[in-house]
């Protein structure tokens, strides 16, 4: 099943996501009746993207003021290998791809999806990888609102202007996730009380601050809360009291550990966690940009579900984010070319219709069929991520997520 709220004039599926529970992991999001609708954008163009730039990233920051694209900062250290002793490991193709996108703002594409992506469908894998010392919080909460928020993102409606609120950004999947912490009561454990900064609930004016300036931090709170809030858009009602944590049908905390701050998270289940989460946002972000690329709004509906479809060829079995952790390592991200050749094929038949010098040369390109050898799949790697990359960041003006190869056990 494919998600509506990819843009404007976002309409309901035609068929909904079974219902699922926190120690449930059968749950599969795939492509199937779905009413592919999306919003209006630019349009594709034959120069969509040129992936040809070698452009280092010499800064921490990049900012714009030009008129046709909107401040906004870039981070650059996300185009980076993840340090972190539990990043899934992401082959080298990929972070080719990620390191040569020309990251000059002035790329940025203005069209009405821009500010969709910004942030992320699922959590940013990135913000939990440099949050170690609340790590086990931010897991704990997102296992627990994960079967909902998958429903939610994936079946997310447009409001009555035909508009779908940006998806949240890394500060506000860990804000709220943090917020929803204490709003079940909980303490942190002694390992997470320091670390990642204040989040809005802790901004609590000195003991010396003037009567004024904490009634500006009290309405600054409030409406971060609000705008944060407002991007989720999660009844999470429910949540007033701790339960019991499970991960691939597995208990990962109980509740009675988690009211007593006596848990702690694997670091292989950490790994396996940020998988999913590289994968799902990968995913999402493909079809987000195919529908940038090509708007549905103005496709017959035959045309759009063959597009969402060709899309989906790019995932073992046709599922872009499942609540079932894979048994073997198959996708764009495996380990071995053979696990990936089907994919590749699928990702450069997709990517050939794009537009630009380098659509034309994938469309060239032989097609890969079984008989294909490793060094084939690879040359077709060289071409079709770095052109991916460098189009995501086109159109929505930042690192995409790319797939990660699938820990061992």
């Amino acid at each position: 099943m494919l998600p509506t709220d990819l843009g404007r004039s976002a309409a309901p599926l035609s068929s909904a996501i079974a219902s699922s529970s926190a120690s449930s992991s059968s749950t599969t999001l795939s492509l199937q009746h779905h009413q592919p609708v999306v919003a209006s954008a630019a349009g594709h163009s034959s120069s969509s993207a040129s992936s040809g730039s070698n452009s280092h990233h010499h800064q921490s920051v990049v900012a714009s003021t030009s008129a046709a694209s909107p401040m906004f900062q870039i981070a650059l250290e996300k185009f980076k290998v993840p340090t972190a002793d539990f990043a899934p490991r992401i082959n080298n193709t990929w972070v080719a791809a990620l390191y040569r996108v020309d990251s000059d703002v002035q790329r940025v594409r203005d069209h009405p999806n821009r500010t969709l992506l910004r942030g992320y469908a699922l959590p940013d894998p990135h913000a939990f990888l440099r949050s170690t010392s609340r790590l086990d919080i931010y897991t704990a909460c997102w296992l627990m609102i994960r079967p909902l928020w998958i429903n939610l993102a994936i079946n997310r409606q447009a409001d009555q202007n035909g508009d779908c609120s940006p998806y949240p950004e890394p500060q506000d999947w860990k804000a709220f996730l943090f917020d929803l912490f204490g709003k079940m009561g909980l303490s942190l454990p002694s390992s997470s009380s320091s670390g990642d900064g204040p989040t809005s609930s802790q901004f609590v004016a000195s003991s010396g601050a003037s009567r004024g300036r904490r009634e500006r931090a009290k309405r600054r709170r409030i409406q971060d809360e609000n705008d944060r809030f407002g991007k989720f858009k999660l009844d999470t009602s429910e949540f007033t009291a701790p339960a019991d944590v499970y991960w691939r049908g597995k208990l990962l905390f109980s509740k009675d550990a988690l009211r007593s701050s006596n848990f702690r998270l694997e670091l292989k289940v950490a790994k396996e966690i940020i998988w999913e989460l590289f994968n799902g946002n990968f995913a999402l972000e493909l079809l987000a940009t195919d529908r940038v690329v090509f708007p549905r709004d103005k496709m017959e509906e035959y045309g759009a579900l063959e597009r969402d479809t060709n899309v989906a060829a790019c995932f073992p079995d046709g599922v872009l984010v499942g609540m079932e952790y894979p048994k073997v390592d198959r996708g764009l991200g495996a380990l071995h070319w053979q696990d990936r050749l089907e994919y590749v094929e699928a990702l450069r038949s997709l990517l050939s219709t794009w537009g630009g010098a380098q659509a034309a040369q994938l469309g060239k390109t032989p097609a890969l069929s079984i008989t294909s050898l490793g060094q084939q799949v690879e040359q077709v790697e060289r071409l079709a991520y770095p052109f991916y990359c460098q189009t995501f960041f086109d159109y929505f003006g930042r690192a995409p997520c790319v797939p990660c190869q699938l820990p061992r056990a």
